[in-house]
């Protein structure tokens, strides 16, 4: 499907503006909404774009499934794993290990998986999707039918030991999107775009930051913006709480999306877990507003040293010289 000329020349007008880098966040909103319905489904470009489109609590899409994933693995985890509890599986079992089955399928080493149990990843998945049925209402998962020896030990080895990765890496959305307009034909200068690209990513995590999902299994979730690091050692070592002391960290490390969520079960209480969505190669030194560091004294726990803190709010915005900046500060 082509772009309608009269929607071609006001991307034309959009494009033209952020190659000047006369630009802001809005102009990259524009951006996303004009070419979203061009974009293939499930791709990246349409993952960022469908938060323009959509701002309510995502129950679908890359972000939210790559979270879904990890909490459904951290589950696994503290109710089987490290509870010592063997997994029945000629028994009912709940609903969300038939989804890590596929997950972790999805992650797992397909060369391992093929030299282990003679299977690609596609083959296992299918056999996963035709071997069991969901019962909706109760919340569990059975084995349908016969189940071979050879799927019962696959099944074991991806779960054996948890994968996990980011939805995606923002230089994965900005592939997408160049793609996209060269199969529009649409005509870019690709060195005065190359030199927004970090502007753009900074607008792209700012839109995705705070935004709300809902997980299969019934869990809420949110993603924040952040660092890898939210504080660094500006002198002395930081005393572990294992004794141990260290001079590390000694950067932020680069900007990301975290998404958080929490775990609740009569056995173990709340749990609060956080995971990487989206990651990024920027420095946030070189794309914070200076009101989000602060430094001094670390706390008395860490021993004799002093810190520097980078502190986002869920809600982050940007200045009119892009730099990344809390919105609660704007107003």
């Amino acid at each position: 499907m082509a772009i309608p000329l009269k929607e071609r020349v006001k991307l034309d007008q959009i494009i033209g503006r952020i190659q000047s880098g006369k630009f802001d966040a809005n102009d990259v909103d524009n951006l996303l909404i004009k070419l979203r319905p061009y974009a293939e489904r499930n791709s990246v470009f349409f993952e960022v774009a469908n938060y323009v489109a959509h701002s309510d609590a995502r129950d679908r899409g890359l972000a939210q499934q790559s979270i879904s994933a990890f909490v459904d693995s951290i589950r696994f985890f503290t109710e089987y794993t490290a509870a010592r509890r063997q997994l029945e599986i000629d028994e009912p079992f709940p609903s969300y290990v038939y989804r890590l089955f596929l997950s972790q399928a999805l992650l797992v080493d397909e060369h391992e998986l093929k030299a282990r149990h003679r299977m690609s990843r596609s083959s296992l998945i299918k056999k996963i999707e035709s071997n069991f049925t969901l019962d909706k209402k109760k919340g569990t998962c059975s084995i349908k039918g016969k189940f071979g020896v050879e799927l019962r030990e696959a099944l074991s080895y991806v779960v054996g030991f948890i994968h996990s990765r980011p939805a995606f890496h923002v230089q994965d959305f900005h592939r997408g999107l160049l793609d996209l307009m060269g199969v529009q034909g649409v005509v870019f200068d690709e060195g005065a775009w190359s030199a927004q690209a970090d502007k753009i990513s900074l607008a792209v995590l700012c839109l995705v930051s705070n935004t709300e999902y809902v997980l299969p299994g019934g869990e809420s979730a949110h993603c924040e913006l952040s660092t890898e690091n939210h504080f660094r050692l500006i002198s002395g070592m930081r005393r572990l709480p294992t004794g141990a002391v260290t001079s590390e960290p000694t950067s932020f490390g680069t900007l990301t999306i975290i998404g958080k969520a929490e775990l609740t079960g009569d056995s173990r209480g709340t749990l609060k877990v956080a995971f990487p969505l989206i990651t990024t190669d920027l420095d946030p030194r070189d794309h914070c507003d200076h009101r989000l560091f602060s430094s001094g004294p670390a706390p008395e726990s860490w021993g004799d040293c002093e810190a520097e803190i980078i502190d986002f709010a869920r809600d982050m915005s940007l200045t009119a010289d892009f730099r990344l900046v809390r919105t609660d500060s704007l107003i």
